[in-house]
């Protein structure tokens, strides 16, 4: 779904459906009626020959009228007050971001059981090493070293850098 903003007291994610946005097929009434747009800040970018709608969350107040006025249903707006953090990873801009991380201890079994689409397993792949977290920077590839340091002061920088050393493996 999305990149994290924060707004004085609240987050929110943007969610933009890419089976379900057609910006060729409209128009681009989720730009045409933002008040962020009409104010002359950029929030939705909507180009000739986009397959989809952009949301800028850093930029977007949540007020949902795009998601009002999207003929195909396609904008989620979903505001978070609670959420605080960068994402661990993310796929792109207004897509799936994962937020924490199972915490792994040695000699112990870890399930996750969960909807589909929630991170289970993404999750895995990060703690077995097959996915390298981006920490919400899209287009920057971090050394496994860097990922390391971005866990410090937790159990995951510990976990981490023992799987690094090869002290602890990871059966999926």
């Amino acid at each position: 779904m999305v990149l994290l903003s924060l707004d004085n007291n609240s987050s929110r994610i943007a969610a933009v459906l890419e089976d379900k946005c057609n910006p060729n097929k409209c128009n681009k009434e989720c730009k045409k009626n933002c008040p962020v747009e009409k104010s002359g800040k950029l929030c939705v970018k909507v180009e000739k020959f986009d397959k989809i709608a952009n949301i800028f969350e850093l930029n977007c107040i949540g007020c949902g009228i795009c998601v009002r006025k999207c003929p195909f249903d396609a904008i989620k707006i979903i505001n978070l007050p609670f959420l605080k953090k960068n994402p661990i990873h993310s796929f792109g801009i207004n897509s799936f971001r994962l937020y924490s991380l199972p915490i792994p201890k040695k000699g112990q079994v870890l399930g996750l059981i969960g909807a589909n689409g929630i991170g289970k397993s993404t999750s895995f792949k990060i703690i077995e090493g097959k996915i390298y977290p981006n920490f919400g920077e899209l287009g920057k590839k971090k050394t496994y070293k860097e990922i390391v340091k971005n866990f410090k002061g937790s159990d995951l920088y510990y976990f981490f850098q023992e799987f690094e050393k090869k002290k602890i493996s990871v059966n999926i």
